[in-house]
């Protein structure tokens, strides 16, 4: 009975185009729960296979390819994924490995991209997340901070690892130079930290201010100052912050926040379940259609709007706020503007070595559980 009620749900899962749910809430939520393992049902069971789906069918060619127009894309590194332990980067034409089993995720920072790696590519149960920093050159540095079930946060404009650890039931921020290889801040802040199973609670980095999401509040740490402080603009629990920004709702709006202000910056009609998602530096946010076929791009100092096929989690974005995916394996780079596409003639093969050689990540994309 059990094997055909599973076989019943993927049927009806097959006819039904739910969005993928947003990651920070989906992540908030199933955290508090403590109870990982359990069988997932209904609609959320069907939100996982959408989601899934897309991350598998990226190189199989899920995104189909548009206009060959050149996209006049702004980044002079192009597009950087992962795939197994191989990262690629200028748009997929440069290529090196990582040191290690499997690539967990990996964020862009001033000094190259930060690389989070370990045994396999889990975040929950994983064991050890060790971190490699790729240069632009290619060079690929050790850094040497080991973590383990803990969200990390960067800023793509500073050379820095933000993360927590809990001794003897202290809440400690910890803020790492990547390209000196050298902590620079280690401060202790008040709360309790017990609605998640991660080791410590997860961070956003954004300037000078790391946003901690502790037991009912989110707190924030100047960490040159050491100075300690509450927020309630950015959204408690799973802090999601990005060049200075935060996204929430308002009524049927999703709207984009200046996060010291609380000044709304865009505000998005999307109905009683949309959301909106950042790009890396907050220019830009997107949301997905309600049929989940795809995705429209805001700009969030600007008038501009341009729309994808397929769902956003199926892109990244590079550092220079271009959209890109992989599809049919070559690299297809988007201007967030404009809309247009041009695909790479590099061709990206299906392995990448490591434990899980087919496994496709897209940098500064959130894959944690």
């Amino acid at each position: 009975m059990t094997d055909r009620l599973t076989a019943l749900l993927h049927e009806e899962a097959e006819h039904l185009a739910v969005p993928p749910p947003h990651a920070a809430q989906v992540i908030a939520r199933g955290r508090r729960l403590h109870h990982r393992h359990q069988a997932v049902t209904g609609i959320a069971a069907v939100a996982v296979v959408a989601t899934l789906g897309v991350v598998a069918g990226l190189l199989g060619g899920m995104h189909p390819d548009r206009a060959a127009e050149p996209a006049g894309t702004t980044d002079e590194h192009g597009a950087m994924f992962t795939l197994g332990t191989t990262v690629f980067y200028d748009g997929g034409t440069e290529h090196v490995a990582i040191d290690d089993k499997a690539v967990k995720s990996s964020y862009y920072t001033s000094a190259g991209l930060l690389v989070r790696h370990g045994n396999n590519n889990a975040s929950d149960g994983g064991g050890p997340q060790r971190f490699s920093l790729v240069t632009p050159s290619g060079t690929v540095r050790h850094v040497s901070v080991v973590t383990e079930e803990s969200v990390p946060g960067v800023d793509p404009a500073q050379p820095y690892l933000a993360y927590t650890e809990v001794t003897d039931g202290t809440v400690e921020v910890v803020v790492h130079d990547v390209a000196m290889d050298k902590e620079v801040a280690r401060v202790a802040m008040p709360g309790d930290f017990t609605w998640g199973g991660w080791s410590g609670p997860p961070v956003a980095l954004s300037g000078d201010t790391v946003y901690v999401g502790s037991d009912g509040v989110t707190r924030t740490v100047d960490w040159r100052t050491g100075k300690v402080g509450t927020t309630d603009v950015v959204t408690g629990g799973y802090p999601v912050v990005q060049g200075g920004r935060t996204v929430g709702r308002d009524g049927d709006n999703a709207v984009v926040l200046d996060v010291a202000t609380g000044k709304t910056l865009l505000a998005i009609p999307v109905g009683q379940y949309g959301y909106a998602k950042l790009s890396p530096d907050g220019r830009f946010a997107t949301v997905d259609a309600k049929d989940g076929k795809s995705f429209t791009v805001y700009g969030v100092d600007s008038d501009t709007t341009a729309t994808f096929d397929g769902y956003s989690f199926g892109y990244g974005w590079t550092p220079g706020d271009d959209l890109f995916t992989v599809s049919k394996h070559h690299v297809v780079t988007c201007s967030a503007t404009s809309g247009d596409c041009v695909t790479g003639d590099q061709v990206i093969p299906s392995e990448g070595g490591g434990v899980a050689p087919d496994d496709l990540r897209l940098a500064n994309q959130t894959y944690e559980s």
